[in-house]
């Protein structure tokens, strides 16, 4: 624990250029790790802090998590191999590049809303490119695949074998879909043919140990410590649950501005403004303070505004997207979790139960909403019922004759 100490004192002081860092945890097997500007491998069996040009090789059967300046989560399995070539917080353009050297590598931009941070991770003769809001993997082993988990489709450079960099072919992945690279299918891409090549995740992937892990963790992140960059000491850091993602909402109709959570007097209108007055967006939070802390109401349920007789809201989705309205609160918390996207002075929130992270089971789900206010003070709960009937997502239309139209 000293050793490790001192080393990421050592790389906070003595790296060149300023950059931003990563946090990486040991879950279980070891890492050896490549420094920027040395040539040795060295084996670490505690979490580290890693900076732009380290390299870190997991041993097999080793499962570590690395997260990043910007909150995006990187997730490698046993015998992997990356180099971080780059990771530039430039608030206009934050981006990371990676070198998949070997292994396998999950990515989740949804964990802290990184969908900002432009994401590049080579393979050996692919690059793939993010640069929205989604989950995921990347694999550089006997074949190269890529497969989107959630969120926005990403794009896949196929690279020439001609050693000139040169970009044969472009691919778009969006989600539940999968590209396998292997050599048939990278030598008809090398002959400009084109291949077919999207299909659906394969049951074989969806069963993998390493999927189920990775799926397990975007719903309940692993709390784990991290090293403060500018005194080289570990800080605890408490973990935030996956809030649903955002291709959910959009597979259910409802536009982005429903989907980010947005107040109808939210900032991005207050920014809109001629001369660039924000003080609409300054001064709520001290409305917020001011006006007195009130039960949160509820507006509809995936919209639904009228409850069965039994008091449940009826959803037949995937989703179901709880809106109400708030006043006095610093923060909303629904069924334990803060909503991160909820800030001090909006005075409307949204909840997405979502039944693919277990946020939402078929039959009755409660849902208890509480505000906070900015000293602690809690608001009397409010209470959502909402039923979730997939069966009745599938029941046929019939006529007057009884058929089915």
């Amino acid at each position: 624990m000293i050793f490790v100490l001192l080393f990421n004192l050592w790389k906070t002081v003595f790296k060149s250029e300023p950059t931003q860092g990563a946090y990486m945890h040991i879950v279980g097997g070891t890492v050896e790790m490549k420094t920027w500007g040395t040539e040795d491998f060295f084996e670490l069996a505690s979490d580290a802090l890693i900076v732009q040009g380290d390299e870190l090789k997991t041993s097999a059967g080793a499962q570590v998590i690395v997260e990043f300046f910007d909150g995006t989560v990187m997730r490698l399995d046993g015998g992997s191999d990356v180099v971080f070539e780059e990771m530039s917080d430039d608030p206009k353009a934050p981006a990371m590049s990676l070198l998949l050297v070997d292994g396998k590598a999950w990515f989740n931009k949804v964990y802290k809303n990184s969908e900002s941070t432009n994401i590049v991770v080579r393979g050996s003769d692919i690059v793939v490119a993010s640069s929205g809001s989604n989950i995921f993997e990347v694999v550089n082993e006997f074949d190269e695949s890529v497969r989107v988990l959630h969120g926005d489709s990403l794009s896949v450079d196929v690279i020439s074998n001609d050693d000139s960099g040169k970009v044969v072919d472009t691919e778009t992945i969006g989600v539940g879909q999968e590209i396998v690279f292997n050599d048939d299918v990278l030598a008809r891409y090398w002959q400009h043919q084109s291949p077919s090549v999207l299909s659906a995740l394969s049951d074989e992937f969806k069963d993998s140990s390493w999927y189920l892990w990775n799926t397990d963790e975007d719903k309940n992140p692993t709390e784990f410590v991290k090293v403060d960059s500018d005194t080289g000491t570990f800080i605890k850091v408490e973990p935030k649950k996956l809030e649903p993602p955002i291709e959910e909402e959009a597979l259910d109709g409802e536009s982005s501005e429903d989907s980010e959570g947005e107040s109808v007097d939210g900032a991005e209108k207050d920014s809109e403004t001629k001369d660039g007055d924000s003080a609409t967006e300054k001064e709520d939070p001290k409305k917020a303070e001011s006006a007195p802390l009130k039960k949160p109401t509820i507006a509809s349920v995936e919209g639904l505004t009228k409850t069965n007789s039994d008091g449940f809201y009826v959803v037949t989705g995937r989703l179901a997207t709880l809106t109400g309205t708030v006043s006095g609160a610093e923060k909303v918390i629904v069924n334990g979790f803060t909503l991160t996207k909820f800030k001090p002075g909006d005075t409307t929130w949204s909840y997405f139960a979502n039944a693919d992270f277990s946020l939402m089971v078929k039959g009755e789900n409660t849902y208890e909403i509480v505000a906070v206010s900015a000293d602690g003070t809690k608001s009397e709960p409010l209470i959502v019922k909402v039923f979730h009937d997939p069966a009745a997502a599938v029941e046929p239309a019939t006529n007057s004759e009884g058929l089915a139209d």
